[in-house]
């Protein structure tokens, strides 16, 4: 009987750790991509998926003079192996940046991204408080299973801020804020954020939800935020593609090559006079 009991029990510590790795989570490789300060994208918390490229130029396209984003060329990924999952905060306390660990968070039918909050704001001014992240992830993930099909979502959250948490269905890549507060007055911006079918807030959409959810007050601080200040807060990749800096670099560049090849040419003329043959002098007796 003691014999029985004890298989039994073998079985069952078996069948459990069995389980154990299929019920746990599984990483999928993330990438940041761009991250900084927008007012653009809303007030509230919002999540955006892009699975191809038309889909995030047209993404760009819709934010105008705001556009700060890069075009998926200057991206370290290519849509046919990875897709994009764009988080916005919103309306934060200042002083913060959004980053993403190298992982994300696959469980059911959720994938989560990793995002902390660290000092700083990204390069823009001390004012902004509008942090969003830009992250690839891969299609594939760390069991070589490919991920990426309608039933499941991309979630985000910031960390140790309730009512932060939002998703984007792989479904149908609409934007899926978190639930709005009860006051009626607040149910305005996020209803602006998800009007459109692509789930993507154009500029007139976020500038005109902010007076009627804000007082007075509150809409002078708002405004008081340049779109150029905040679009400099991109990541050091998207900026310098916005700012036009690679000309700059170029003319650089073209100096350093002509430096090197004259510094070469004049190593060459050293080395050939060091090997010309001496002449030996006769003296005379």
């Amino acid at each position: 009987m003691r014999r029985f009991v004890a298989i039994i029990g073998l079985l069952v510590v078996g069948l459990a750790l069995l389980a154990a790795p299929a019920g746990a989570a599984t990483p999928v490789s993330s990438k940041l991509q761009l991250r900084g300060h927008l007012p653009e994208l809303g007030e509230r918390p919002a999540m955006r998926v892009f699975q191809t490229q038309t889909a995030y130029d047209s993404f760009r396209t819709s934010l105008g003079d705001a556009n700060v984003f890069p075009a998926a060329s200057n991206m370290f990924m290519s849509f046919d192996k990875d897709i994009l999952a764009l988080y916005a905060r919103g309306n934060d306390t200042g002083g913060r940046c959004l980053r993403t660990g190298p992982n994300a968070t696959l469980d059911g039918d959720t994938a989560t991204l990793d995002l902390l909050f660290e000092p700083g704001t990204c390069g823009a001014p001390s004012t902004a408080h509008y942090p969003f992240i830009l992250v690839s992830l891969s299609r594939t993930a760390a069991d070589g299973s490919s991920w990426v099909t309608p039933a499941r979502s991309v979630c985000a959250s910031a960390p140790g801020v309730s009512d932060s948490r939002a998703c984007a269905s792989l479904g149908t890549s609409t934007t899926s804020p978190s639930p709005p507060p009860s006051a009626a007055a607040s149910q305005s911006p996020t209803i602006a954020a998800t009007a459109t079918p692509t789930g993507v807030t154009t500029p007139t959409a976020s500038r005109t939800a902010v007076p009627t959810s804000a007082a007075p007050t509150a809409t002078a601080s708002t405004t008081s935020l340049p779109t150029r200040s905040v679009a400099a807060a991109a990541s050091p990749s998207a900026a310098a593609s916005a700012s036009g800096q690679p000309a700059a670099s170029g003319g650089s560049d073209f100096i350093l090559t002509v430096a090197l090849v004259a510094l070469g040419v004049l190593i060459g003329i050293v080395i050939m006079a060091a090997r010309r043959p001496r002449r030996a002098i006769r003296r005379i007796p």
